[in-house]
């Protein structure tokens, strides 16, 4: 296990309310596009942290008229509940503010494992510090580098993926309702079970409005 990745482990072991998955939740009208505009069955979530939100964003989504019918697999190897390592192959893969977590000297040999999994990949790079530090010290975003840098990596791939990088703190997206940032222990745990007492707005989020 290289030094990135054991660091992500240790720090989820000990951080249960840290690193939920709340980022995909910034990301639901794109990726509710992409599902939309391909005819997406099948997707794989990689380094989907501890996936809280995928009960939210992915249970009971629909098209005008009809149910969709989607597949969701949560990778992350950083969390035991989701390391084991899929063998599919899908119609998308999502890699939600990962690569930036991974050392540098790891990031060809990530990059070239999610694309094995499909043509179709939508990523999402944030390119300043993050706010937590590591047991060794270190700042949780390992690889903090420009867009132009990432996107000489992604070079190979190109014509296979969407990319949205992230350069400010700010990020500028209008939160309905900060739970997608934050939820509480008592959110979690409906999200967890999928609760029917869910108010309207997390209702809304549900259905990828």
């Amino acid at each position: 296990m290289y030094e990135s990745l054991l660091e992500a482990t240790k720090f989820h072991a000990v951080n249960p309310e840290h690193w939920v998955g709340e980022a995909l939740a910034e990301y639901k009208h794109d990726i509710f596009s992409i599902i939309k505009e391909n005819n997406i069955k099948s997707i794989l979530d990689y380094g989907c942290g501890k996936a809280k939100f995928h009960p939210l964003l992915f249970n009971n989504i629909k098209l005008p008229g009809s149910p969709m019918d989607i597949n969701i697999t949560p990778y992350d190897p950083a969390v035991p509940q989701y390391s084991n390592k899929p063998n599919n192959k899908y119609d998308l893969v999502l890699c939600i503010d990962v690569m930036e977590h991974i050392q540098e000297d790891k990031v060809d040999e990530v990059l070239q494992d999610i694309f094995n999994y499909s043509n179709r990949v939508f990523l999402t790079i944030t390119c300043y510090e993050a706010t937590q530090v590591l047991t060794n010290g270190k700042n949780a975003h390992y690889t903090i580098k420009e867009p132009d840098w990432w996107k000489e990596k992604l070079k190979p791939y190109d014509g296979s993926y969407v990319v949205i990088f992230q350069t400010k703190r700010d990020r500028g997206g209008k939160t309905i309702n900060k739970e997608e940032w934050k939820p509480n222990a008592e959110t979690i745990k409906k999200l967890e079970k999928n609760h029917k007492t869910l108010d309207e707005s997390q209702k809304e989020k549900a259905q990828l409005l």
